[in-house]
């Protein structure tokens, strides 16, 4: 084995022992066939000349003080596919997929397989950056005192990809992203920056896409759907929540959002240009239209049955409140879900239901409607007309985060699915 900080600076001698120059630098090549990448060619500086690139034939050994070229040295001619490891990888971020957090690479281990070495591991703990410093032996003998260990910290190079995005060399988890939980992957996508967020999320279906973005700020979440084509972002929208899809419309450019909008499919257009016309301030502007109904002339068996059977209820913000419709759309009351579960099957639905049920209309300003949340104990409050007419619902969680501070509305959990 053999660790690139080790390598770099040493001299490089031809096969008749004259000097070219110092190691600046090793290139690989990545591979379908292997996952571990072999070196192709050596960087050698020579004072103050431009690096000459010589091929790797197979013969040499890293492992002594010194690089001997065992056969004529070859210059190497790039393809444009190469990754240069001192300046394109080291110092550069890590995810660490277990923390959701970005890590520094702090060293490269390579490894000799047949007649090539290989980059295997990539360092990313503080051993990396001791042997960096030339301090790890120093380092073990002082914590052997202590009767402790430094801890080995390192990643297979066969678990990550790499991502060149506009000259920002970052390392990427082949894990499936789609397998982790769309807050731990926005914890991710905060780390790299929106930038680089769009490309790690590209490959992800469109309804992942949505669910990550709405664990994030609006303004971030305009950033990266600025990444993706008008037809993908029309895409992505449909999928969100139709009061977060307004929010986030209204953060991008005015262009933008009238492209994405005119891309949408025409049902879930109309719901998020209903909620932008509203003030965002205010009741319209803060609900989503997406709760359950039902109708009344029904038994509490056949209201169940009918919420079982709509796959608008799937869709549903949060169906805890069932609400209790005219044909007109005007609201005549609302029950929780558990008391229509709890209840007997064959009353009407009218009998369990609360016929005066607390609301607000759409023009109440904001304080006020989570004044009346508070005040009441409630996990959604209606939204009404001045008909009467059942507009929408504004859900406990939406309501919160206009008092917490920027920095938790985004880990504001959403308990109301």
């Amino acid at each position: 084995m053999a660790y690139l900080s080790g390598l770099l600076g040493r001299a490089v001698r031809d096969h008749r022992g004259q000097t070219l120059g110092r190691l600046n630098d090793l290139l690989i090549l990545p591979e379908e066939k292997s996952e571990y990448p072999r070196v192709v060619a050596l960087a050698l500086q020579n004072g103050n000349k431009e690096a000459n690139l010589l091929a790797w034939r197979g013969t040499e050994d890293l492992a002594g003080n010194i690089i001997v070229l065992q056969t004529q040295p070859q210059t190497y001619h790039e393809n444009g596919h190469e990754i240069y490891l001192a300046r394109d990888v080291m110092d550069k971020q890590v995810i660490d997929v277990e923390d959701h957090r970005m890590v520094r690479v702090n060293d490269l281990e390579l490894g000799r397989i047949g007649s090539d070495y290989r980059l295997i591991n990539v360092d990313i703990g503080g051993r990396g950056l001791l042997r960096r410093l030339g301090m790890e032996d120093l380092a073990e003998r002082v914590v052997e005192r202590f009767h402790r260990q430094i801890p080995n910290n390192s990643v297979s190079w066969s678990d990550l990809s790499f991502l060149p995005e506009k000259g920002v060399r970052v390392k990427v988890p082949r894990q499936n992203l789609n397998e982790l939980h769309p807050a731990d992957i926005a914890e991710i996508l905060e780390d790299v920056g929106p930038r680089i967020a769009g490309n790690l999320i590209q490959d992800l279906g469109d309804e992942k896409i949505a669910d990550t973005l709405m664990e994030l700020e609006t303004e971030f979440q305009a950033a990266v759907l600025d990444s993706f084509s008008e037809e993908r972002a029309a895409d992505i929208v449909e999928e969100m929540e139709p009061d977060e899809a307004a929010d986030l419309l209204n953060e991008l450019e005015p262009e933008k959002r009238q492209a994405v909008l005119n891309l949408m499919d025409q049902e879930e257009r109309e719901d998020v240009q209903e909620l932008l016309a509203h003030e965002e301030d205010t009741a319209g502007g803060l609900m989503t239209t997406n709760y359950v109904w039902v109708p009344p002339g029904l038994t509490v068996g056949e209201a169940l049955e009918r919420l079982r059977s709509d796959p608008e209820a799937k869709e549903a913000e949060t169906i805890y409140y069932v609400y209790i419709l005219a044909s007109d759309e005007k609201l005549l009351g609302v029950c929780s879900l558990s008391d229509m579960v709890l209840a007997d099957p064959a009353l009407p639905i009218e009998k369990i239901m609360h016929a005066d049920p607390i609301y607000v209309e759409l023009h109440t300003p904001r304080n006020k409607v989570l004044e009346e949340i508070s005040k009441y104990n409630l996990l959604a409050i209606p939204v009404v007309n001045e008909d009467n007419q059942l507009q929408g619902i504004v859900t406990a969680d939406d309501a919160l985060e206009m008092i917490l501070p920027q920095e938790w509305k985004v880990k504001l959990p959403r308990l109301f699915r």
